[in-house]
């Protein structure tokens, strides 16, 4: 297949999970009208917590967390006993990364208005974000008991935490329930159809991803889905096919550049793999697997130094990556450096054996340096 015939002088992933950054907000037009009308409200009568509180929920669905923490607090200040704004405030402070407050706010909203379902599933999003997975799926099923209106969202959020757990039967259980609670939805498809990979079910997998393009053909996620069955498949051009949709449609995605342009080094177009690699660089500057696999095209290229200059730039951000160690001192072998390349060996196994290829390279490597 392909993604082992590649080796790991490459990152890539034959499954990869369908993540949130694919699932679109909510129309920003939409939140355009939300804002302007509220700030006509605002203006009238700048006592009106509700219109604070819509404006900063819409602040919020723009990714704009600052104004939106603003509204939500001037909403709370206005009316001190207004659950929604506590939430709405909690969700600002979750995208600023204060977790702490986040939380006290989420219970704050639950204690006030505890028929109001969204802090239940944003609680627990919480939980699922910082690694608490048994609270996590605790705190998406009292969403789901609470409020029908979450069920959708917290069965959807709750099979990603099962999953995560190794649990792919539940998780497949509730992406198939959230399919029937929303049956307009492509997402249930795309994550459903990672679970089936996974279990090697792919014919399963495709008709899932298919499914997905069927309900939403404009989304860039169905056809990332696609992409990774085809990647499976070992079918080359039908992989790149699909990444070509998904940045046709979704162009600020940096893992479809990076997909496409490991699969295009494969194929042998490293001109279009190399422009590719760059593009999922200049997206995400800190993507560590995208210089790692750009390295690995300039060595097979030959070009021995800007692929060392990538290596160096992949351990900088994470200075035990120990294929990044490996994989440069391979280079270095190839650049007739023993003393770099043995460096580089003897880092590998001073660190805990978590990556066996890397372990294994390095053991084979020093045999050949000494």
């Amino acid at each position: 297949m392909i993604c082992g015939s590649i080796g790991r002088a490459f990152g890539l992933l034959c499954s990869v999970t369908i993540a949130a950054t694919v699932v679109a907000h909510a129309d920003d037009a939409s939140n355009d009208r939300v804002i302007a009308e509220k700030t006509e409200i605002i203006a009238a009568d700048p006592t009106n917590a509700a219109a604070y509180e819509l404006r900063g929920e819409a602040y919020y669905m723009k990714r704009d967390k600052d104004r939106a923490f603003e509204d939500c607090s001037a909403a709370i200040r206005i009316d001190p006993n207004f659950g929604r704004a506590y939430h709405c405030r909690g969700r600002a402070y979750s995208a600023k990364g204060d977790r702490d407050h986040a939380m006290a706010d989420y219970n704050e909203a639950i204690r006030l208005d505890p028929d109001y379902g969204a802090p239940y599933t944003s609680r627990a999003e919480e939980y699922f974000n910082h690694r608490d997975f048994d609270l996590a799926i605790a705190g998406f099923t009292e969403a789901i008991e609470r409020s029908p209106k979450q069920a959708y969202r917290a069965l959807m959020m709750r099979g990603q935490v099962y999953a995560v757990k190794g649990d792919a039967d539940r998780a497949a259980a509730d992406y198939t329930e959230a399919m029937q609670r929303n049956p307009a939805a492509a997402w249930p498809y795309e994550l459903r159809s990672n679970i089936r990979l996974n279990k090697g079910e792919v014919d399963a997998a495709l008709d899932d991803c298919d499914s997905a393009v069927r309900l939403e053909p404009g989304s860039a996620g169905g056809h990332y889905c696609r992409a990774i069955v085809f990647l499976n498949k070992d079918d080359i051009d039908g992989t790149i096919r699909e990444l070509d949709d998904v940045t046709r449609i979704t162009p600020a995605f940096p893992k479809a550049y990076r997909i496409r342009g490991v699969v295009l080094h494969r194929k042998g177009d490293d001109k279009r793999a190399l422009a590719d690699l760059d593009e999922a660089i200049r997206l995400q500057p800190g993507n560590l697997d995208a210089y790692k696999d750009r390295a690995g095209v300039f060595r097979d290229m030959g070009q021995h130094d800007r692929a060392l200059a990538d290596y160096n730039e992949a351990l900088r951000l994470d200075p035990k990556s120990q294929d990044a160690l490996a994989n440069r001192g391979l280079l270095y072998m190839l650049m007739s450096d023993a003393k770099h390349a043995r460096a580089d060996f003897n880092s590998v196994l001073a660190l805990p054996p978590t990556d066996k290829w890397a372990v294994d390279t390095a053991r084979e490597g020093l045999g050949f340096v000494k």
